[in-house]
């Protein structure tokens, strides 16, 4: 089969490699299409260390191509995406119901080869977990590439608790910023700001669900936002972008009394915010983060898909086959563009 192999740092080589074998309780799913990760760009990078040789690629939809001897509930031409995290079900995080934390959590496109190949082998364990999701008719092998990403941004939702009439500010006009827009207006927010970079992003922002969009830095998004709030701040703010700033910017001037920020993006390493410990005390500020997702949140993703409640189209911005896998992680990492997806042939 045909897969693009990550080798080492800014190498990555499209090869004929063997198709994977599947045990008796395995799965082998043949690869429609592929999303391309801000994770995938870092791994090319060498930001994010994976053992190599490895095939990479963890948002992906395909159809089932066979099923191990002792694998019951599915066969051959069924529809499916795959939750790519394999939580082990015994650590404390999983006993606790976090398994987008579990402490192991072995990942496809990480530990196990991914989906930049034509085929990707579904682990015994993974199969047992769940991890394989059935798709409806009406949701395309495109749509359900971006369940993954989908998926985080519905586990950070959870965690933001943003309650009916809130004003929400999401920082970052990227897929997941625009995502968030998207599921911060299913929630139920009475007032949606976005900031970012880039006025055709923010415009489709606007489209989305945001009710003001802030452009940085030919405006002031702080200055704007207390403007919009009439010197308030917001109760949920959501950094979907890796400045590290805005974190500390959110905190100390962004936030009303009793917000919330959630911190979903990563940030480069080393990276630092100040805060002031006497803020989130007389305030009472809440600060969380959120990370991965769960085979239910996985589930979550395609229902909201399904239902036109999510609309990921607007988000498609380039559609490459497996041959331009690494034009489009330098895509991915110059922030043009939205969602890059590869289309197997």
């Amino acid at each position: 089969m045909k897969a693009a192999v990550f080798l080492s740092p800014n190498q990555i080589e499209l090869r004929e490699v063997e198709r994977p074998r599947i045990g008796t309780e395995e799965v082998l799913v043949g690869v429609k299409v592929a999303g391309i990760c801000g994770t995938d760009a870092r791994i090319f990078k060498g930001s994010k260390k994976i053992p190599a040789p490895r095939i990479i690629g963890h948002e992906f939809a395909g159809e089932i191509e066979e099923v191990g001897a002792r694998v019951k509930e599915w066969k051959r031409g069924d529809r499916v995406t795959v939750e790519p995290i394999i939580a082990c079900g015994r650590c404390y995080c999983c006993l606790r119901g976090r398994f987008n934390i579990c402490l192991s959590r072995p990942t496809i496109g990480y530990e196990y080869d991914g989906a930049f190949a034509e085929f990707v082998r579904i682990p015994a364990e993974a199969v047992a977990r769940g991890n394989l999701i059935r798709l409806p008719d009406e949701v395309s092998f495109e749509e359900a590439a971006f369940a993954e990403p989908l998926s985080a941004c519905i586990q950070g939702n959870e965690r933001a608790r943003i309650r009916k009439g809130d004003r929400v500010w999401i920082m970052g006009d990227g897929p997941i910023g625009l995502t968030h827009v998207q599921l911060a207006a299913l929630s139920g927010a009475g007032t949606i700001i976005l900031s970012g970079t880039d006025p055709k992003k923010l415009e489709m922002g606007r489209k989305l669900g945001a009710h003001h969009i802030i452009q940085v830095p030919q405006q002031d998004a702080l200055a704007e936002v207390n403007t919009l709030t009439e010197g308030e701040g917001v109760d949920v703010g959501i950094s979907a972008t890796s400045v590290s700033q805005l974190v500390e910017d959110c905190l100390n001037k962004g936030l009303r009394k009793g917000g919330l920020l959630l911190i979903f993006a990563g940030v480069p390493p080393d990276s630092l915010a100040r805060i002031d410990p006497n803020r989130i005390h007389y305030q009472e500020y809440t600060i969380t983060g959120s990370s991965g997702h769960s085979v239910e949140t996985m589930r979550q993703s395609i229902a909201l898909i399904r239902s036109g409640s999510f609309r990921v189209h607007p988000l498609i911005s380039h559609r490459l086959s497996l041959e331009q896998v690494v034009e489009g992680i330098h895509m991915k990492d110059r922030v043009e563009g939205l969602k890059h997806l590869i289309i197997m042939d």
